[in-house]
């Protein structure tokens, strides 16, 4: 079983990549998940839950959720709301027939009391680190009061990696705070990063028309949190567009999140609206895939934090595996991950962003060679093809400690 509360599993890359490699080797995986956003009445909507399903060979357990943009209140209500409902799902699941392993993905790291009581039945808890939840909180949450929900943050996380058998970090920076702040024995903690399948994730012709009449286009694709620096990118556009005069980029921000509409009400008041496209979540695979090879450079605008810097983020795997050259700031994990195939500029220095933009659009054999390396990196080293047997090593170490599993092999 793997518990998700803050996607619906099958469009989380890693999470759906986890379970279909599971599947593959013949495990029975169901996912617990909130409904998809559409089930609902709007972007951060999921008010409609459909009954279990099967798909691509994994059973979906969805619950209805709606997804807090702001305010301890609202994160409050939508985490109260996820942890019944998991409950209640894990527990109808679960009389279907016990499970040998049961992961839960965070954010958040609020339901130890869950892996505690599925670890007393039996089952094996496998924690996969996807963010650091304290750091998180620390973004969003300023003075006295946000330092004390950080506290509370630190303690859940602690709890959370103490309620594990075994640990998957997306990258050495995730290991080490499991190591450090979790206290988990190496030996538990396993290293399974982020890393596009190269068989959904292959490079296809560009299509002209999605560049709208302009010579250049420039393309983000991802979530648009407060920690994602999209509004920063909007100021990026004001300066490429307003005080450098270049009317020949189109940039495409294809994504949904909190600070999406505040993003496009941006770009409105600086009558950027010709500019810019933002036609929020792309499901279509291959529409995805033929913008970032329509676009001549990849945004990734993450700004320096304590989070930012120890993440590695998915699009930029996508983006190498399209073999588009990528334009970020420099933080440790995104220039482990892209190497040369990204440009780098000083966190924080909008202007130089917009600056190192402009040189690579008027760059194309800079571009061309970037984008090459990108993809050969993908291919030869951070594809999810070479990430799978570290997944399964971990699970056969989980495996070991299930009574669950033990009981079914004595029996």
């Amino acid at each position: 079983m793997i518990v998700v509360e803050n996607c619906y599993g099958p469009r989380d890359t890693r999470v759906w990549s986890e379970a279909m490699t599971l599947t593959a080797h013949g495990w029975d995986v169901t996912v617990v998940c909130p409904a998809p956003d559409d089930a609902g009445n709007g972007p951060h909507r999921s008010l409609g839950a459909p009954p279990p399903q099967v798909i691509d060979g994994i059973t979906v357990h969805a619950f209805p959720l709606v997804f807090s943009e702001r305010g301890v209140r609202g994160y409050l209500r939508e985490y109260a709301l996820a942890f019944w409902h998991i409950a209640g799902r894990m527990r109808t699941a679960w009389r279907t027939g016990p499970f040998a392993t049961v992961q839960f993905c965070n954010p958040p790291d609020l339901f130890f009391p869950l892996a505690w009581l599925y670890r007393l039945r039996g089952a094996a808890i496998v924690f996969d680190h996807h963010d650091l939840f304290p750091e998180v909180v620390r973004w969003r949450f300023e003075g006295w009061f946000g330092g004390l929900l950080h506290a509370m943050a630190r303690a859940a996380e602690y709890l959370t990696f103490r309620g594990a058998d075994v640990v998957l970090a997306t990258n050495r920076s995730s290991e080490q705070v499991a190591l450090r702040r979790g206290g988990v024995r190496p030996e538990r903690v396993f290293v399974v990063r982020n890393g596009p399948r190269t068989d959904q994730f292959t490079p296809v012709e560009p299509v002209p028309a999605l560049r709208r009449g302009k010579p250049h286009m420039a393309c983000y694709v991802g979530v648009m949190g407060q920690q994602d620096s999209v509004l920063e990118l909007a100021e990026v556009i004001r300066q490429v567009v307003h005080e450098h005069g270049r009317a020949d980029v189109l940039f495409a921000l294809l994504g949904d999140g909190a600070v999406r509409r505040e993003t496009q009400e941006r770009l409105r008041a600086w009558g950027l609206e010709d500019h810019v496209v933002m036609p929020g979540m792309v499901r279509d695979r291959l529409l995805l895939r033929q913008y970032m090879c329509t676009a001549d450079v990849c945004l990734a605008p993450e700004q320096s934090s304590p989070l930012n810097e120890r993440s590695t983020f998915i699009k930029v795997g996508e983006y190498m595996a399209m073999a588009r050259p990528v334009l970020a700031y420099d933080l440790a994990e995104t220039r482990y991950t892209a190497g040369e195939a990204a440009a780098y500029v000083e966190p924080g220095n909008i202007a130089a962003y917009a600056d190192a933009l402009i040189a690579l659009l008027d760059d194309p054999s800079r571009r061309e060679r970037m984008g090459r390396i990108g993809r050969e990196r993908v291919v030869r080293e951070l594809a999810w093809e070479h990430q799978e047997p570290w997944l399964l090593r971990a699970y056969d170490t989980a495996l070991q400690r299930s009574r669950v599993y033990r009981r079914a092999m004595a029996g």
